[in-house]
């Protein structure tokens, strides 16, 4: 018996369907677990030098900020030397509370923050007290933050300190404090100056526990 041609086309074309299923399929995979593996990717082999790696150190965003803020306004501003210098002041007027004499560092200390130091000076000498502070470590000092006023601009500093502090009645008796075991103290204070002035020194004008 002889095909009809339109029978014949439908036969070609059926298989022309059935061969282009078999390619996709092929070239696709199935979804199994041994053609899934197959067609991952091994990120862990490829050597990516645009990728940062989760454990590298990105800079501090705030710190960044604070220190473009100081530079607008004191374009020869070094945080290295502050910083320094804050340091060196920190143990200078922690010596002088603990000894009772303010005159090196007054000129240096805003008018208000010396009386209230100085208050307090007073009220531990009249109970006849002896405070004791012995630093320890200096664990960090950063900038914290920074704010400009006017003509001023204020820079905050906290200072982490690893430090033994001990006060004692006129006995000798500890009232406070471990003269054996040191202590992790965070002290914030803030440093003040005029922008545009030839006095480039600090004054200390606030102080807190941070």
């Amino acid at each position: 018996m002889q095909l009809s041609l339109p029978f014949i086309d439908i036969i070609i074309f059926a298989v022309i369907a059935i061969f282009l299923v078999y390619r996709l399929k092929s070239i696709l995979g199935q979804n199994s677990e041994s053609n899934e593996q197959n067609t991952k990717v091994d990120i862990k082999k490829k050597n990516y030098t645009n990728v940062v790696k989760l454990n590298s150190k990105k800079p501090d965003i705030s710190q960044i900020d604070i220190k473009n803020k100081i530079h607008k306004v004191d374009p020869s501003f070094n945080e290295s030397d502050f910083l320094k210098g804050a340091q060196n002041f920190f143990n200078m007027v922690i010596d002088c509370f603990v000894k009772g004499n303010l005159e090196n560092i007054v000129n240096y200390i805003d008018e208000k923050l010396i009386k209230n130091f100085q208050t307090v000076i007073d009220e531990r000498l009249e109970e006849e007290e002896t405070l004791r502070i012995d630093i320890k470590e200096m664990k960090s000092i950063q900038l914290q933050d920074v704010k400009i006023e006017k003509n001023n601009v204020r820079i905050s500093v906290l200072f982490e300190t690893e430090q033994i502090k001990v006060l004692t009645d006129k006995k000798g008796e500890i009232i406070d404090g471990d003269q054996n075991k040191s202590i992790l103290v965070k002290d914030l204070w803030t440093f003040e100056r005029k922008i545009q002035t030839k006095d480039l020194n600090w004054k200390l004008v606030e102080t807190s526990d941070a």
